[in-house]
């Protein structure tokens, strides 16, 4: 007569045993993916970024406020970020880069390192050209297809390691493009500064 314990045979216990030990090492090979993972993740950079439309404020200025654009980067990782350059991209599957030129004024220097919790911010003014800023930035970087290339629209802060880290423009830009690309949708050509009444244009250097 087979012995038991507990009312549960030797057989009955050794089976158990069995799935005890391909318990421990599934347990075993999730800590080691989790500790890859997190170990992968600390590697990583990490930040917090915003590119949109500002008007300045000026007191005692009775005229129209300039405009710019406000590229900002903050790091919440725990490694320092060194940024090396701004720029676009736009497209899907054939993307299309472009380096943003700013101004110093205001600007943060470039390259730039980035400690835990440290910012850095780049202003693009929108008065530095005479033709429309929209019309520019869409004959250079949005056409043909006006409509992909302002819903994959992402600006991007290149870092020294190779990593980029990418925005979406926040609404307020956004609009302004949407609306560029439906008036000239309809009217199936450029329009003026003055039909459009919106910025004037900013710097920018497109990538081969």
């Amino acid at each position: 007569m087979e012995p038991t314990l507990f009312g549960i045979s030797k057989t009955e216990w050794d089976l158990y045993n069995s799935f005890s030990n391909w318990v421990s090492a599934f347990a075993t090979t999730a800590a080691v993916i989790v500790s890859l993972y997190l170990a992968r993740k600390a590697g990583r950079p990490r930040a917090k970024n915003l590119v949109g439309h500002r008007v300045v404020i000026t007191p005692g200025d009775t005229g129209k406020p300039p405009e710019i654009i406000v590229f900002k980067i903050v790091n919440t990782g725990d490694r320092p970020i060194r940024i090396t350059s701004i720029g676009w991209r736009v497209g899907l599957r054939k993307k299309r880069y472009a380096v943003q030129m700013y101004e110093a004024h205001g600007s943060s220097p470039m390259p730039i390192e980035l400690e835990h919790g440290q910012e850095a911010q780049w202003v693009v003014p929108l008065d530095q050209r005479e033709q429309g800023w929209l019309e520019y930035f869409a004959q250079g970087m949005l056409r043909p297809n006006l409509w992909l290339s302002s819903w994959t629209l992402g600006a991007q802060f290149l870092t020294s390691v190779g990593e980029i880290l990418m925005a979406k423009p926040e609404p307020g830009l956004l609009n302004k493009h949407n609306r560029f690309r439906r008036l000239t949708t309809l009217m199936n050509k450029p329009l003026s500064i003055a039909t459009l009444e919106l910025a004037r244009p900013f710097n920018i250097r497109a990538l081969s």
